[in-house]
């Protein structure tokens, strides 16, 4: 017998999974056909990728963070001070 009340996320997570399964089963079809340079290429531009993408990042958020504290005035640092004028 058929459930009537099935949950409300099954049928959106099964074909979810159905799609899943069958763009592995396509990289792994893809992969058997490749030849050992190629598939040599594809590693080590993964490879790069996954290695160079982090640090981007990474560098991107330092920057930022150390340009939005140098803006800030909780340490003091005041620009007008270099270039005051004297009284007159």
């Amino acid at each position: 017998m058929k459930d009537i009340n099935s949950a409300p996320g099954n049928t959106s997570f099964d074909s979810f999974w159905q799609g899943l399964c069958g763009l592995t089963r396509q990289g792994i079809d893809a992969l058997g056909a490749m030849s050992w340079p190629m598939l040599l290429a594809c590693a080590i531009g993964l490879a790069l990728f996954i290695t160079i993408l982090p640090l981007v990042l990474t560098l991107f958020l330092i920057f930022l963070l150390v340009k939005w504290a140098s803006n800030s005035d909780s340490f003091g640092w005041n620009k007008k001070t270099s270039a005051q004028q004297p009284p007159q």
